[in-house]
């Protein structure tokens, strides 16, 4: 992970999504597990989200 984020330093790129939360978690010292706890709960909401907009487009769709 040092390596991918020395490399978005170095590009001037800005991380998103999950790879800037994840730098930000292990630069406040969060363990292993915690981080793949964290990427667990990161991509579950993800999913919840999509199902919910998805929901919400096909009842707009068909009003």
């Amino acid at each position: 992970m040092a390596k991918e984020h020395r490399v978005i330093v170095e590009t001037g790129a800005k991380a998103r999504g999950w790879d800037a939360l994840e730098i930000k978690l292990k630069g406040r010292g969060l363990s292993v597990a915690e981080v793949q706890e964290a990427r667990k709960s990161f991509y579950e909401g993800i999913e919840v989200l999509s199902k919910m907009f998805l929901s919400a487009y096909d009842m707009e769709k068909k009003e």
